[in-house]
């Protein structure tokens, strides 16, 4: 991932008590931020097939329709034991009613530069199935075990904010299920003060 534009970020942005890993209010913190970014880049989110950013209390959904019958909805939580974002994630077909497995995961969202690697983590794999923390719903996720390491392997010294947070764990997570960050959500002003 590029360069991000931190010195626009910095009227809300707020140092991380300790990278790589957030407390429930620098989660809260960064994803308030990403979603009034997002919103600000509407004919981003078009572009890339983003159909909703919102924030629910402390969860934050990111919807995208990648093909006319199918629907995923990810979600964002902070896991209170990896103190790291955790992506979970739901397929859906459209017209169709019971549970989608792994192996459609893999065909229908992972990209194929991905899969070896993702199927490779651990005994299980990068992504794993379980129960959504806030929801309760049968929900797919990519394992957080990695995170911390990953990110301070990304920002390689660099200042990450809270503002800035969770547009580097997207594009490092989001990508190896498709969801990817647009341009200009990383290139833009940024949310405006609060």
């Amino acid at each position: 991932m590029g360069e991000l534009d931190d010195g626009a970020m910095a009227c809300t942005s707020l140092s991380l008590s300790a990278f790589p890993f957030l407390t429930p209010d620098e989660f809260d913190r960064a994803c308030r931020d990403l979603v009034e970014r997002a919103c600000s880049c509407t004919a981003a989110q078009a572009d890339r097939g983003w159909s909703s950013v919102r924030l629910v209390t402390q969860e934050a959904l990111v919807r995208t329709n990648l093909h006319p019958t199918l629907q995923i909805d990810y979600d964002i939580v902070l896991s209170p034991t990896y103190q790291v974002p955790v992506l979970y994630f739901v397929l859906r077909w459209h017209n169709h009613q019971g549970p989608v497995g792994l192996d459609a995961v893999y065909q229908y969202v992972v990209p194929e530069q991905y899969k070896q690697q993702l199927q490779n983590v651990g005994v299980m794999g990068g992504i794993s199935f379980g129960y959504h923390p806030e929801s309760g719903a049968p929900a797919f996720f990519v394992h957080p075990c990695n995170t911390a390491d990953a990110m301070a392997q990304v920002a390689d010294g660099q200042s990450v904010t809270t503002g800035t947070y969770l547009l580097v764990w997207l594009g490092l997570v989001g990508q190896s299920v498709n969801l990817h960050v647009p341009r200009e959500m990383v290139v833009s002003d940024g949310p405006s003060p609060s």
